[in-house]
Order: C-alpha cells, then sequence, then structure tokens
C-alpha cells in the first residue's frame, strides 16, 4: 500500500515516454511540413494574383478605348449612341449658350442649360393685368381660351399655365388640376423658363396640400422626387435643389420622409459643372483635346474623359457603378473573379472601387504610372480573413495520416495506461477486501476460541452464564456462517454458476419475515426496525433465500451506519407495475461522489474507513447483482449527516 504512489509516479512517466513525446514529434513534423506547403502556396497564389492583376489592368485599358471611342463619336454627333450606354455612364456637350446634349444616366442638373425665348410678352398682356391689376380672374381666363388652343406649343403651355393658377385662386381646384394635367402633357418644354411636367407636378401638390390630401400629397411628392433624381427635366443646379427641397417637404408633412438622393448621381452632375466652369475659365484659351482624369466628390471618384475645343466641350463621365458592372464583368468571363479580388484606388490612396484594405503581402498592385491608367489596380487574394494560404491536398492528406497516427498514439497511451491504473486499484481493492474480510473473520474466531476454552477448562461458574456462552457461540456461528455463505455466493455470482430458484412471493409477508428476523438480531444492540406497507400488494417472481440476503445486507448497513440514531424505517408500496421497497436510515450519509461507486465490488466508503465500521465491500455489489437478475434495479439517495434512503424496485407477476 506505501508503494502506490511510487507507482503512479513510474506510470505517469511511462505514459508521458511512450505516447507524449512521439506525439509531439509527429505534431513537429505535421507543423514543418504545413510551413513548407504554406510557402510552394503562397508563392503560386502570388503568381496568380500577379496574372489577375495584368489582366485586370489589360481589362480597364479596354474598357476606357472603348468609352473613348464612343465620346469621339458623340463629340462630332450628339445625338448618337445615347441607347447603348450603360447605367453609370453620362455623355454630356456644351456649347457657347450650355448644354448642346446629353446621353446616358440623365444627371440630376447641369452647369448650363440652353432656353429658349418665350413667347412675346405682348401676347399676354391683357390677361396678366386683367388678373394682376384688376384681380378679374374670371375676364383673365376668357382671355386665355384662345392661347389655351393654340398649335403653338410654347403659347399654349403658357396660356394653361395661366388658367391653372386663375382656377386655383377662384377655388376652382377640380378645373385646376384639369389644367395641370394638360401642361404636364408638355412635360419637358419650358413654360415661363421651368420644365412644363415640373411647373404641373409642383401645381398639383401646392392644391393637395392646401386640400389637405395627404395620400394624394404623398404619391405627388414621392413621383416628382424619382422624376427630379432620375434627370427627368434638363435643370440648373439651383432649380434641382429648390424644386428636390421642396418636394421633400412635402413628403415629410405626409408622415413618409424621403432619403437624401443617392450621392454617385450628384457627384457625376458635380464633375458636369467642374469641366464647365473649368472650360470657360481655361479650356477656351488653352484648349485641350484629349483629356482623361478623376474627380473626387465626398467618396465618389468619377472618371472624365473629355474632347475640347474653344467651341465645344464634350466629356464622358464614368461612375463607380459601370466600373464595377462592366469591369468586374470582364473578369468574371475570364474566370478571375473567383480566384481573386479586385481593387481600384486613386492617386492619393482613396479606394474607388471595391475595399483594397487588406495587407500588401496579400496583394498585386499595378500602379498608375505603369499602367497610364487614371488609378492603381489592385488584385487581392479572396481570403475574407486574409489569413495565411491554405494547404494543398497532398499535405491535408499527410496531415490526416499524421494525425491519425498521433490520435492512435495517445488513444493506445491512453487505453494502456487507464487498464494499468484499473488493474492496479482492483489489485489495491482486493488488498483492502482481503484485509477487511481478514479483520471479519478474526473477530468471531476470537470470540469462539476464548468461549470454548473457558467451557473446556470448566472455567464457568454458573450454569446461567455457560448457557449465556451457548447463545454467543451460536450467535457468532452464524455470523461465521453468513459471512462464508455470502463469500461462496458473491463468488459464484462473478463465475455466473449462482442458479436461482424463482417461485411466487407474497411481498408484505416476505419482508415482514426479514424485518422479524433482522429485529430479533439487532434488538440487543437497542435498534428499532419499523416496517410500513400500503394494504394488498401483487405477488412478485423472486428467489426467496438471494432477495431476504439483499435486505438483510440493506438492514445491516443502516444499522452500522446509524451509530448515533437507533431506529430503521422499512417502506413497502407499489409503483404502477413495479413493487417498490425503500429501507431508510437517519446514520451519516453518502457523499454524492460516492453514491455511484459503492455499488462496485470491494467498494468501501470514506465514512466507514474513517468511522472504522466493520465490512468487506461486496453486500452492495452482490445486492445489485441479485436485484438486476430478478429484472429490477437498485438505486440510493443520501445527503451526509442526514441518512440514506435505498429503494429497491422489482417487477410484479403477471396474473
Amino acid at each position: 500500500m506505501k508503494q502506490q504512489p511510487h507507482s503512479s509516479r513510474r506510470l505517469l512517466v511511462l505514459f508521458v515516454t511512450v505516447t507524449i513525446v512521439p506525439a509531439a514529434c509527429l505534431a513537429w513534423v505535421g507543423w514543418r511540413m504545413v510551413e513548407r506547403d504554406r510557402a510552394l502556396e503562397g508563392q503560386r497564389a502570388q503568381e496568380k494574383r500577379d496574372q489577375a492583376a495584368d489582366l485586370a489592368a489589360a481589362a480597364l485599358q479596354k474598357i476606357l478605348a472603348e468609352a473613348e471611342e464612343r465620346l469621339t463619336t458623340f463629340s462630332t454627333a450628339p445625338s448618337v449612341q445615347g441607347d447603348s450606354l450603360r447605367d453609370g455612364q453620362a455623355l454630356v456637350a456644351f456649347g457657347d449658350g450650355g448644354l448642346l446634349g446629353h446621353a446616358g444616366t440623365a444627371l440630376p442638373y447641369y452647369p448650363a442649360v440652353t432656353t429658349p425665348s418665350p413667347p412675346g410678352s405682348a401676347r399676354f398682356s391683357i390677361p396678366d393685368e386683367l388678373e394682376f391689376r384688376k384681380n378679374d380672374l374670371t375676364g383673365a381666363l376668357r382671355a386665355l381660351d384662345e392661347a389655351a388652343n393654340s398649335k403653338d406649343p410654347a403659347v399654349r403651355g403658357e396660356a394653361l399655365l395661366r388658367m391653372a393658377r386663375a382656377h386655383r385662386k377662384l377655388g376652382n381646384t377640380a378645373k385646376a388640376l384639369e389644367d395641370f394635367a394638360e401642361l404636364a402633357k408638355l412635360d419637358v418644354l419650358r413654360v415661363s423658363g421651368s420644365p412644363a411636367g415640373l411647373r404641373a407636378a409642383q401645381g398639383r401638390a401646392l392644391i393637395y396640400e392646401a386640400l389637405e390630401r395627404r395620400d394624394d400629397l404623398h404619391r405627388e411628392a414621392a413621383k416628382l422626387c424619382d422624376d427630379l433624381e432620375n434627370g427627368r427635366w434638363t435643370l440648373l443646379r439651383a432649380e434641382f435643389e429648390f424644386s428636390y427641397e421642396q418636394a421633400r417637404q412635402w413628403l415629410a408633412r405626409s408622415s413618409q420622409p424621403r432619403q437624401p438622393i443617392r450621392t454617385e448621381r450628384l457627384a457625376l452632375a458635380e464633375a458636369a459643372g467642374s469641366l464647365w466652369s473649368e472650360w470657360q475659365t481655361r479650356g477656351r484659351q488653352e484648349p485641350n483635346p484629349r483629356g482623361r482624369r478623376t474627380f473626387r466628390s465626398g467618396d465618389v471618384s468619377v472618371l472624365l474623359l473629355t474632347r475640347s475645343s474653344p467651341e465645344r466641350l464634350s466629356a464622358l463621365l464614368i461612375s463607380p457603378r459601370f466600373l464595377e458592372s462592366a469591369w468586374l464583368e470582364e473578369l468574371h468571363s475570364a474566370g478571375k473573379s473567383r480566384e481573386v479580388d479586385f481593387a481600384l484606388t486613386d492617386a492619393e490612396g482613396r479606394p474607388v472601387l471595391g475595399r483594397p484594405d487588406a495587407p500588401l503581402s496579400m496583394q498585386s498592385l499595378r500602379p498608375a504610372s505603369s499602367t497610364q491608367l487614371p488609378w492603381t489596380v489592385h488584385a487581392i487574394g479572396n481570403n475574407k480573413r486574409f489569413g495565411p494560404p491554405d494547404v494543398s491536398g497532398r499535405t491535408r492528406l499527410l496531415l490526416a495520416g499524421i494525425a491519425m497516427m498521433g490520435v492512435l498514439v495517445l488513444a493506445g497511451g491512453y487505453f494502456i495506461n487507464r487498464a494499468v491504473l484499473r488493474e492496479v486499484t482492483v489489485a489495491r481493492l482486493q488488498s483492502d477486501f482481503v484485509a477487511a474480510v481478514s479483520h471479519e473473520f478474526r473477530t468471531p474466531l476470537t470470540t469462539v476460541r476464548q468461549l470454548s476454552e473457558m467451557l473446556a477448562r470448566g472455567r464457568v461458574s454458573s450454569d446461567e452464564r455457560r448457557q449465556q456462552f451457548y447463545e454467543t457461540l451460536l450467535r457468532e456461528s452464524e455470523r461465521l456462517h453468513r459471512l462464508v455463505e455470502g463469500l461462496l455466493n458473491f463468488g459464484r455470482m462473478e463465475a455466473g454458476q449462482l442458479q436461482y430458484q424463482f417461485e411466487a412471493i407474497d411481498p408484505g409477508k416476505f419482508v415482514q419475515d426479514v424485518v422479524t428476523e433482522f429485529q430479533r438480531e439487532v434488538s440487543g444492540l437497542g435498534y428499532l426496525i419499523e416496517l410500513h406497507g400500503n394494504g394488498a400488494l401483487h405477488p412478485i417472481r423472486a428467489d426467496r433465500e438471494s432477495l431476504a440476503r439483499v435486505f438483510w445486507n440493506l438492514l445491516d448497513n443502516a444499522v452500522k451506519y446509524s451509530p448515533d440514531q437507533r431506529r430503521v424505517w422499512v417502506d413497502v408500496s407499489e409503483a404502477g407495475q413495479r413493487l417498490m421497497i425503500c429501507v431508510r436510515d437517519q446514520g451519516l450519509g453518502i457523499p454524492a461522489a460516492e453514491q455511484k461507486e459503492i455499488f462496485g465490488k470491494f467498494v468501501r466508503g470514506a465514512a466507514s474507513k474513517s468511522a472504522s465500521i466493520r465490512g468487506t465491500g461486496v453486500g452492495l455489489a452482490m445486492a445489485r447483482q441479485i436485484v438486476v437478475a430478478h429484472g429490477g434495479d437498485i438505486s440510493v439517495e443520501s445527503e451526509p449527516g442526514r441518512g440514506s434512503v435505498f429503494t429497491v424496485l422489482l417487477p410484479v407477476a403477471e396474473i
């Protein structure tokens, strides 16, 4: 027993030597293989990124060449090629008077707009005098009838605008809405300096606002915002901003506010304004026939391709949206966008497209100085975590083999160590069992020997005392007999040779007999066994002798482990189709950690050792085997210092 700690240390050293050291060597070999494979994979990935970067730069050059060709055609004939442009491209042409033409993505506003001359003021002098000076709105409407039916759209538009205004002042909103509907049909025609469609939409919204028709106001204002954002009309910046803010205020009043306009369209419009201003100040004196540069508006970078002369400025404005659709689509068709992510940055390193925030070790760069492009091209490894490259399939297979070998080594060492420890534990338990059995035999044998010697040599003084000695000899002999029979039966159970003789038993009478017999055994020690039942019980099929040994053992344990509480309770009842017998005491109790172990062979709890309570450690193990052989179950509920409850569940016999 004293050599046990030393043996455990030797086993631990053996386990480390046999398992941990080889496993560590295998892990080192695997790590070296992974590092080497990652270096090779990193080199291959770099080559792929370099190829992808070259392909991306070539694709961009091709796209820009096509765009410049389209701009050249547009600069000579502004009405051509408008329908073939993708979203994110805007063609504009300016002359001395302002905007000459536009195509592609319509801008929300333009820096300069050519406006036609309005009809002569004399034509509407009489209606205007009746409306504003004489406040004769009815007369003004009669004076406008002829102009409203004019075949000249400009004249008709001016008349419809004045008639709608007069009807609104008179409170005839239905007629005013009809006039605005007719005016809206003229759409882009400028009336009183603004597009007729814009005037009509604003007029209808004012009427809905005055009448508190919230749904109509929301619908009209939302459509007006959409039209302004999509560049339906050719507007100046001030006109656009006023109209757009007015429409947003109407939406806010209808409890459905609108988000601000998309910054990309505004960036295109600002880029056009920057070109116009530069051409007005310097371009005519220092013409630059061909130009390619970028314009930054907030977070949006716009590419400007220009063709200019002292008489005309033509430009193609390209937003990141077009680059994303055209450039990435070109790369996707080449199969590169699946392997590599792409991004663009401008001369200041600000992102134009994509997210070039990966480490430089994961990127291949093509600067603008070498590609003659307006941006730096980034080809980025598409590992989203930007971690080290993955290992190859061959290395994965080798690592799997190494890992399997490591697992086998560790598992083998673990199970060997566990088996050896189990054998050491069993040897210790057997040693404890032999010591306990020796102690159990020594006590009654010593008593029998002493009393027999006294009786044989005639040292007993009276017949009464002699009778007491005989009874003690009988009791100790029965104790030895039970101990020997219990050990022999346990040995038969372990060998699988114990034969059970099942018969129908009345459980109430059976438990009563066991309790009565055990009560006679412990009555001299001052213990009281209380039996409680719930009336008639169904019979069970059991081996009477074996089952009696189970309850005798449970009662004996209850008495031994209750030195201060001399009362034990036995409850017999039925739970469904099973008989339930509980043996309860208020003794030392069993810790939770030991409650599963005490049913193992040779196991004795810590309380029995500390309190020097006799026992062999096979009673509960034998009880469990007998109960299981009867198709039942045995369990314990206990709390240290508050006693234990052992419960036996047995199936009732079928009737």
